[in-house]
């Protein structure tokens, strides 16, 4: 079973482009992303969706519009070529993103996503 957030794209480049305001308090300290905090603001466009393992999440050419955190589990990225020969791009844990490509106005998805549970 893979355990995913799911945000819609329209919501996270909302939350992206707020990083754009100057604070007028300067830190020297680099402080680490909170990915838990960030889940647990992000309100109503967050979901959290069960998958199965091989359960396929995105297919190759679908539309990119969600970007997925993953909380539990794995998830496997694989492209295939014009022949059909499958390459494994990545192999993705706990911790990781996917879908970004969405924020950056990636239109269609680039590779298959399929729940797994290998570790990384």
């Amino acid at each position: 079973m893979l355990l995913a957030f799911s945000s819609s794209g329209s919501f996270m480049k909302a939350v992206a482009s707020s990083g754009n305001i100057k604070s007028k308090t300067r830190s020297d300290k680099k402080r680490g992303f909170d990915t838990q905090g960030f889940l647990d603001s992000a309100g109503v466009a967050r979901k959290i969706v069960e998958y199965r393992k091989f359960q396929r999440i995105y297919s190759q050419g679908d539309p990119a519009t969600s970007v997925i955190y993953i909380h539990q589990g794995g998830v496997k990225l694989s492209v295939v070529n014009e022949v059909g020969k499958e390459a494994v791009v990545a192999i993705l844990g706990p911790g990781d993103f996917f879908g970004e490509g969405c924020l950056a106005g990636q239109t269609s998805c680039m590779g298959t996503h399929c729940a797994n549970h290998w570790k990384k």
